[in-house]
């Protein structure tokens, strides 16, 4: 089987090396794969970085070719512009965070079926960011979690129950370009509209096998601005009244925002009441997720701060739906 392997990056200067290593370092034949890296306008040495790595993959014999975009686009356009110059019609996109287990081509020649959603491993020892997301993640998703996880294909029906995204995603060139976002502003939920209108034509196969590790950011600042980015995309696509995330991220926070608000102008005594109602919630959740007392500690700190982050940017998203804007 011959695979494009498609990697959209944009500032990733620290991790993009161990991304390319981990696809130039493939246990399967140099002559069947090729790696499209599309340098999404980035502006710190992420360019350079490429560069280094691909001398490495030319001494190996594997064809890395850059893609340079002059301004940063997104990854609708970063994805479908690697999918348009790719020499083959296998696509295996890699997020430039992710590194991939070194028999994941071998894996997915031998399941033999697209469009695949791998299964993203964390190192929970690498930092409380990464340790955090593993807990979160490790509840939230227990079925399809490490060793609960079996091969499950997504459908049009259970599609809103599942976690999935695009970091490790293989499907045909002809579906996925047939498959692409009509919008493709900043706060398109790119990931999760661009599987729905996959699962339209075909079902989705989540598979154990085709696995990499992906690395969390790891300060508090970066973290932050990630989650809120995420707040409008998450908007776009859940803004609806039929969906349970809608009300559980959406209208429940919203509200409970709003409240506050009115508690402080209003009425000092309610609002301490509140807030310590809010803090017995807190530690609750916040025992429910951890394993250990470090655990907890992590958890209890970090939550409100990621939580708070990713609400405000779902309001965001609420405003810019009120205008208009996307």
């Amino acid at each position: 089987m011959n695979i494009s392997i498609i990697v959209p990056i944009f500032n990733e200067e620290t991790l993009i090396d161990k991304c390319l290593d981990s696809v130039i370092d493939q246990d399967y034949p140099k002559k069947n794969y090729e790696i499209i890296v599309i340098n999404d306008g980035s502006t710190d040495n992420t360019l350079q970085e490429i560069k280094k790595k691909q001398k490495r993959a030319e001494v190996n014999g594997i064809d890395i070719k850059i893609i340079n975009l002059k301004n940063n686009q997104g990854r609708v356009i970063a994805r479908k512009t690697g999918a348009e110059n790719s020499k083959y019609n296998n696509l295996l996109f890699i997020d430039s965070r992710c590194i991939a287990n070194n028999k994941i081509l071998n894996n997915i020649e031998e399941i033999n079926y697209q469009p695949i959603i791998g299964y993203l491993l964390m190192d929970f020892e690498r930092s409380v960011f990464d340790r955090f997301g593993w807990l979160i993640r490790k509840k939230i998703y227990s079925s399809y979690f490490e060793k609960n996880f079996k091969p499950t294909y997504i459908t049009k029906g259970n599609f809103d129950e599942m976690g999935k995204g695009t970091g490790i995603f293989f499907c045909k060139k002809e579906l996925f370009l047939h498959s692409q976002l009509k919008s493709k502003t900043e706060y398109v939920s790119d990931d999760t509209k661009l599987l729905w209108n996959i699962v339209q034509k075909k079902k989705i196969l989540m598979h154990p096998c085709v696995k990499a590790t992906y690395l969390s950011r790891t300060s508090l600042k970066k973290e932050i601005k990630h989650t809120f980015e995420r707040g409008p995309k998450f908007v776009d696509y859940y803004l609806n009244l039929k969906k349970k995330r809608f009300w559980l991220f959406i209208f429940f926070p919203i509200v409970t925002l709003i409240f506050t608000i009115i508690l402080i102008l209003c009425n000092l005594t309610h609002l301490l009441c509140w807030l310590g109602f809010m803090i017995i919630i807190l530690i609750l959740t916040s025992i429910w997720i951890s394993e250990n007392i470090a655990d907890f500690c992590t958890v209890v700190v970090i939550l409100p701060i990621i939580g708070l982050s990713f609400e405000l940017g779902i309001l965001k998203g609420l405003i810019l739906k009120l205008l208009r804007k996307y």
